[in-house]
């Protein structure tokens, strides 16, 4: 009987050790490696062609510091409708972004007024951002993708309710446009 608790317990320990063996080793916070969007279940369904930047830098931008030199603006696409679809964002005109569901660009750009645009099947969508020299602005991309149909615009929400999202979602480019 006592063999039997013994050989238990080395049983129970040899399984503690190789499941922790097992576990894969955390994700390195200074790497820059392309971003996938998963479903719930893990499976990849999408990734950016460029890579993203850092869990440092998305960590930083979410501390929403603002650049005493530029205008700050956060483009997040973060909605519970929303598809696998690529989404290219840009600032008047300039270098385009990828983004997918659940991520963000932060973008700082010359004080002033800005157009922020992106394009979905043919369509361009524009809005304008002003800002001084050290503002923050959030604007939002609302994507929902039905089996039949799939659009894109720009949600009229408080900025308040997108800094929100923002915080959930993973920063996928940092853009300065000056």
């Amino acid at each position: 009987m006592p063999s039997q608790r013994l050989f238990l317990i080395f049983l129970i320990a040899s399984g503690a050790l190789l499941a922790g063996c097992a576990t894969p080793p955390p994700p390195d916070p200074a790497a820059e490696l392309p971003h996938c969007y998963k479903t719930n279940k893990g499976r990849v369904i999408a990734c950016t062609q460029a890579p993203a930047p850092s869990l440092n830098a998305d960590a930083d931008a979410k501390r929403f510091t603002p650049d005493p030199t530029a205008l700050t603006v956060y483009v997040v696409r973060r909605n519970w409708g929303d598809g696998r679809h690529f989404i290219k964002v840009q600032a008047d005109g300039g270098p385009t972004v990828e983004t997918l569901p659940n991520t963000m660009v932060r973008m700082k750009l010359k004080p002033g007024i800005h157009t922020v645009a992106f394009e979905f099947e043919g369509k361009r969508q524009s809005t304008s951002v002003e800002g001084k020299a050290g503002d923050l602005r959030f604007v939002r991309i609302d994507g929902m993708v039905w089996s039949w149909k799939s659009s894109f615009e720009w949600a009229a929400e408080p900025e308040a309710s997108i800094r929100e999202r923002a915080l959930k979602a993973r920063l996928v480019a940092d853009v300065v446009v000056r």
